[in-house]
């Protein structure tokens, strides 16, 4: 890939420098103050690498969790990796030895990133998308690192307030990558629907709306029964994922292959199986509460070291496991219909319940805590409406978002 190409690809994980850098840091700072040390947070970011994961794993070594205990909570906080795969198999093809990078690197900022990108038409898509991934890669890895060494330093002269609120454009990038998404949506029903019919010429307006809709209102819900105490953190988004599915499937799933004369029964199995996989996460993530104890109940031990090597490396595989499924399961014959649907409605869906997820711990019942965010989101989607910029719409919400709270503390 020549050099122009690559300042492209990189061009479009700049926000995510930001964010990673800045969220990396804090995991670094606790792998240290866990009393681990700072090389830990490196071969974490190398051989793990699932930023979700890894703040979940250093809680469960410093409590002291079971070797089992462990590797179950990762299977399930990244279990949403399985459905990523479907929607980016027909983008992937081609990538030859690129591809097992891409899957190992494939996190949800990565995969929003490789979903909305346009790849340049002299491009190849291996080294553009690999460019990619691998620099979203090196930033986590970076930043965690970073925060390791500096955690003395850091804590000393209280420089770790000045990132609070950089991580914000993580959510600015992905309002923007939402809004180009119903946009071009928007613009390609238009193109079918010149000719159609009345409804058809009405429904630009609606259906890229549809899957947004319905990952925002799933991952409320999750975040509500959150909020209540029926639901752990680490299941929120596959939660909604699999709401999100059996909704979508009842709303155009069984439309979509009546349109191409197959019979809706898969449809319906899809809804189905979807519904009661949400019943089953629901049903464990409410074990797991109830079994867990309270948040004042007693810490155990920190996990040894040679263990924690020993369950970086399982859990490790299990995630690359995860997000490699589908494209094992595909990529070496025609994909069935089911794999265009996917490609047309999830990823809209996931970006949304992405966007929602990050403000899970916002108070928004008390108005000033919520309104740093709000206004951030909304300049980003606003700006990148006017100037058609990404960059510009993304750093201006992650200042403003910044000021404000700064302002509001």
């Amino acid at each position: 890939m020549n050099r122009a190409f690559a300042r492209e690809a990189a061009s479009y994980t700049t926000p995510i420098f930001f964010g990673y850098v800045a969220i990396g840091i804090p995991l670094g700072l606790m792998v240290v103050n866990a009393g681990y040390p700072w090389w830990l947070a490196l071969v974490m970011g190398l051989f793990m690498y699932s930023g979700a994961g890894e703040y979940v794993a250093i809680g469960l070594f410093a409590a002291g969790a079971s070797l089992a205990e462990i590797v179950i909570t990762e299977f399930f906080v990244n279990i949403r990796h399985i459905v990523y795969g479907l929607s980016l198999i027909e983008k992937c093809r081609g990538c030859k030895k690129w591809k097992p990078f891409i899957i190992y690197w494939l996190t949800d900022e990565t995969y929003a990133l490789l979903c909305s990108t346009e790849i340049p038409s002299r491009a190849e898509n291996g080294p553009f998308l690999g460019t990619i991934a691998f620099l979203d890669f090196f930033y986590w890895v970076l930043g965690s690192v970073i925060g390791a060494l500096a955690c003395n330093v850091l804590q000393h002269f209280n420089l770790a307030q000045y990132l609070n609120g950089v991580d914000f454009a993580l959510s600015a990038l992905f309002a923007v990558i939402l809004c180009g998404q119903i946009g071009g949506g928007i613009l390609e029903a238009k193109k079918a629907g010149k000719t159609g019919t009345e409804k058809s010429i009405r429904e630009p307006f609606v259906e890229p709306f549809v899957p947004a809709a319905i990952g925002i209102a799933t991952c409320i819900l999750a975040v509500l029964l959150f909020k209540v105490g029926l639901v752990p953190s680490s299941n929120i988004i596959f939660l909604s994922i699999l709401m999100g599915i059996a909704l979508i499937v009842i709303f155009r799933g069984i439309t979509f292959y009546s349109e191409r004369g197959q019979s809706a029964k898969t449809a319906i199995l899809i809804a189905l199986s979807a519904m009661i996989l949400a019943g089953i996460v629901f049903a464990a993530g409410l074990f797991q509460i109830k079994t867990s104890g309270s948040a004042d109940s007693a810490i155990k031990e920190k996990l040894p070291l040679a263990l924690v090597i020993v369950a970086i490396f399982i859990c490790g595989a299990i995630i690359f496991f995860e997000r490699s499924f589908s494209f094992l399961l595909f990529s070496r014959k025609e994909p069935p219909p089911l794999i265009k649907f996917i490609e047309k409605y999830i990823p809209s869906m996931i970006i949304a319940i992405l966007l929602v997820y990050c403000f899970k711990d916002i108070k928004l019942a008390v108005f000033p805590y919520g309104l740093p965010a709000f206004a951030g989101l909304f300049f980003a989607v606003l700006v990148n409406l006017a100037v058609k910029n990404s960059m510009v719409s993304i750093f201006g919400a992650t200042a403003l978002y910044m000021i404000l709270s700064a302002v509001m503390v």
